[in-house]
């Protein structure tokens, strides 16, 4: 078995395309550091994380794509063939597969999340260390999930082409059903009419402030309520998101109570998304695992 890691390890290693995503991947991680501090001086009774999950998804990307390219070498140069012929297991290749890109997933991710990490240092060192920590571990176990996704979908379909471009709609298939969830799902437990005070000086220089009730366009009830949260629950880019969306209040008299309450279900939400990307990330490397065992190779 660690004849087989080190060998696919050295696959990676040596491959040009591992560079390209370990580039991009610093250079996301760059941009987006340096987009997170722009709001280190904004004056704030909330400290929200202000990370774009654009620039992270970006490295998660160029991730697939590298773990689909060179796991779908293996058919396409007929090297699994080989190691299978010389004793090997389908479902040990596979697994050798997985954890030789979890590893190379470990650079690709702090390549990405140091400079990230930099840019939000406010952040970081804002929120209680215990939520830091998970803030991490979420995001790392989401870019561990998305690689051995890639490897799964790239062994069972035997085609690297087709690994790729599959591999690829499912990560963003995943994102489009969240984008079209997440406003609702962040947005529960506020209320359907919102007042907004504001400030504005008159032309005779006094300062008044003024009050505006509108409509909360996210606030849902009842099943819809239901299948917004079970849609979060399942979904394995919630882990990146709800890590995303995180909000830490230092002083909870400073705010109303529902912005409190809404903040015990970020931190509910963090806890949650490591047990559940962790078993997302076993489930599939032990599933893809018997399955591929069960697959034919012509």
């Amino acid at each position: 078995m660690l004849d087989l890691i080190k060998a696919h390890l050295i696959k990676y290693l040596r491959s040009p395309l591992f560079y390209i995503a370990l580039t991009a991947s610093l250079a996301t991680g760059i941009y987006g550091g340096v987009y997170f501090s722009y709001f280190a001086e904004e004056p704030r009774d909330i400290i929200n994380c202000y990370a774009d999950d654009m620039w992270m998804l970006t490295a998660i990307w160029a991730e697939i794509v590298l773990v689909a390219m060179s796991a779908g070498r293996e058919f396409s140069d007929g090297t699994i063939r080989s190691k299978i012929i010389a004793g090997h297991t389908k479902a040990r290749v596979f697994l050798a597969e997985v954890i030789a890109a979890a590893a190379v997933t470990v650079m690709i991710y702090l390549a990405n999340i140091v400079p990230t990490a930099i840019g939000g240092a406010f952040f970081i060192s804002g929120i209680p260390t215990v939520s830091a920590v998970k803030w991490f571990i979420d995001i790392f176990l989401t870019f561990e999930f998305m690689s051995i996704m890639a490897v799964a979908v790239t062994y069972l379909t035997a085609k690297r082409a087709i690994g790729v471009v599959a591999a690829f709609a499912v990560q963003f298939a995943l994102y489009i059903i969240f984008g079209f969830t997440g406003g609702y799902y962040y947005n529960i437990g506020e209320p359907q009419m919102i007042t907004s005070t504001y400030t504005d000086i008159l032309e005779d220089g006094t300062v008044k402030e003024f009050e505006e009730e509108y409509e909360n366009r996210y606030y849902t009830e009842g099943m819809s309520k239901i299948l917004i949260q079970t849609e979060h629950m399942l979904n394995p880019i919630s882990g990146l998101e709800d890590a995303v969306f995180f909000g830490y209040i230092p002083d909870k008299t400073k705010v109303e109570d529902y912005v409190s309450e809404i903040e015990k279900y970020r931190v509910r939400d963090l806890d949650i998304d490591m047990i559940k990307m962790l078993a997302y990330c076993i489930v599939l490397s032990c599933g893809g695992a018997y399955l591929f065992s069960k697959k034919g190779l012509k």
